[in-house]
C-alpha cells in the first residue's frame, strides 16, 4: 500500500511539474512572440536603411544607468524642502556610493566571476571573489562617508579605531553573520539572473532553429506539391478533353490557379483565412476528377470574418488526408468537410469513409509529420486536435484560437 501510495506521489509530482512546464513555455513563447511583433512594428515594412545608424548595444547601458543616477538627484534637490531631508553631500554619497558599489557587484558577476567561476565549477573561488568585492564595496562605503565628515587632526588611524562600522563593533559575531548571509543573497541573485537569461537565450536559439528547420521542410514540400497528385490531375484533365472539353479547361484553370497561390502566396507568414479556404476547396475540386459519379462530398464554410489572419496551409494536411484515403472499392465513397470561424475559435471537421492506403516513401505532400510539428510551434497550448474511426468513418477535428 505504502509503494502505491509513493508512486501515486511521484506520478503526481510529474504531472504538476509537466504541467508548469508547458504553462511556463506557452508564457515564453507568447513573449518571444510580442517581442517579435514589436519588433516588426519598429522596422517597419521599409526597406529603405537610409538615416539609420548602428547603435551599440553598449550605449544602451550607458544610457539607461545615466538615467537611474541622474534621476534621484532631480527628486533629491527639487522637493527637498518638503520631504524634510536636508541635502548635503553626505546624503548625497550615503546615496550615490551603495548605488555604484551595486553596478559594480553586478557588472563583476554577470561579465567576470558567474562565467569563469560559478559555470566552471570553482565554487569557492567564486565565494571568496564576492566575499572580497563585497567587503571593498563596504569599506568603501566607509571611507568615502569619513572624507566627507572628517575635521581636522583625523586621519587614518582615527578612521580605524573609532569610525569605521563603528554602530556594529559591539555586535561584530552578528555582523559577520549578516555579512555573510548577504553575501549568499546576491550571490544567488546573480546566479539566478545568468541561469534565466541563458535559458532565455538558449530557448530562443531552439526555437529559431525548430522554425528554420520546419520551414525549410515546409518550402521544399510545398515545391513538390505531391507529384502523385498532379500525375494523376494531369491525367485525368487528359482524359478529359476527348468527351467534355469545357469540364477539361475549367480543371486546367483550377490546377494552373492552385498551383500559383501554393507555390507563391503561401511564402508569406500570414495568409487570410478565406484565401486558404479557398486552396483547400480548389484542391478538392481537382481531387474529385478521379471519383465516381456516386462519390458523394460536401464542403460547408462558415467564416465570421473571412479576412482573419492565418497560417498558410495548416490544413491542407488534414484535406489531403480526408481526400486520399476516403476511396473504397467496396462501398461509397464519400468525405464531408465543414470549416467554422466565431471569434478567434477555428474549427475544421472532416468525415470520410475510412479505406486507409499503405503510405509510400517517394510519395510527398504536406504531411502529417509536418502538421503536426507546425502546430506545437505555431499553436502550441492553443489547438486540440483529435481523430477516431466510428462505423468505418475516419473523423478528425482541429479547433485553433487564432492569434
Amino acid at each position: 500500500m505504502d509503494q502505491n501510495q509513493s508512486e501515486h506521489h511521484d506520478n503526481f509530482l510529474k504531472k504538476f511539474f509537466q504541467k508548469q512546464k508547458v504553462r511556463l513555455s506557452s508564457l515564453q513563447e507568447a513573449r518571444f512572440e510580442r517581442s517579435e511583433r514589436e519588433l516588426i512594428e519598429i522596422l517597419g515594412d521599409d526597406g529603405d536603411d537610409s538615416g539609420r545608424f548602428p547603435a551599440p548595444g553598449i550605449l544602451v547601458g550607458i544610457l539607461t544607468w545615466i538615467f537611474i543616477i541622474f534621476f534621484p538627484l532631480m527628486m533629491i534637490l527639487d522637493p527637498a524642502e518638503h520631504m524634510g531631508t536636508p541635502v548635503n553631500i553626505r546624503n548625497i554619497t550615503g546615496f550615490y556610493v551603495p548605488l555604484f558599489a551595486t553596478l559594480l557587484v553586478f557588472v563583476a558577476n554577470q561579465r567576470l566571476l558567474v562565467p569563469r567561476f560559478f559555470f566552471r565549477k570553482k565554487y569557492w573561488k567564486y565565494l571568496g571573489a564576492n566575499t572580497l568585492l563585497l567587503s571593498i564595496a563596504f569599506v568603501s562605503k566607509e571611507l568615502v562617508g569619513f572624507l566627507v565628515v572628517r575635521e581636522p587632526g583625523q586621519g587614518i588611524a582615527y578612521f580605524v579605531s573609532d569610525f569605521a562600522f563603528a554602530q556594529g563593533r559591539d555586535h561584530f559575531i552578528w555582523m559577520l553573520v549578516t555579512f555573510f548571509i548577504f553575501v549568499v543573497m546576491i550571490c544567488l541573485i546573480c546566479i539566478m539572473i545568468s541561469v534565466f537569461s541563458r535559458q532565455i537565450i538558449k530557448s530562443f536559439i531552439l526555437r529559431e532553429k525548430r522554425r528554420s528547420a520546419l520551414q525549410n521542410e515546409l518550402d521544399f514540400l510545398k515545391q513538390q506539391l505531391s507529384p502523385h497528385f498532379l500525375f494523376n490531375t494531369l491525367n485525368n484533365i487528359s482524359s478529359l478533353i476527348s468527351f467534355d472539353p469545357k469540364l477539361a479547361e475549367s480543371s486546367m484553370t483550377k490546377l494552373s490557379g492552385l498551383l500559383r497561390v501554393m507555390l507563391y502566396q503561401t511564402g508569406d507568414n500570414f495568409v487570410q483565412l478565406k484565401e486558404d479556404v479557398d486552396i483547400l476547396e480548389k484542391y478538392a475540386d481537382l481531387e474529385k476528377l478521379r471519383m465516381d459519379e456516386n462519390f458523394d462530398f460536401s464542403f460547408k464554410v462558415n467564416l465570421e470574418n473571412p479576412n482573419r489572419q492565418i497560417e498558410p496551409l495548416i490544413m491542407m494536411p488534414l484535406m489531403e488526408n480526408s481526400m486520399k484515403h476516403c476511396v473504397n472499392p467496396n462501398g461509397k465513397s464519400f468525405a464531408h468537410i465543414e470549416i467554422n470561424q466565431t471569434g478567434d475559435e477555428l474549427c475544421f471537421r472532416a468525415e470520410n469513409s475510412n479505406f486507409p492506403r499503405k503510405s509510400q516513401r517517394s510519395s510527398s505532400g504536406l504531411g502529417l509529420a509536418t502538421f503536426k510539428k507546425r502546430l506545437d510551434l505555431m499553436y502550441e497550448g492553443r489547438y486540440t486536435y483529435e481523430t477516431k474511426v466510428e462505423n468505418e468513418t475516419y473523423i478528425c477535428q482541429l479547433k485553433l484560437t487564432l492569434k
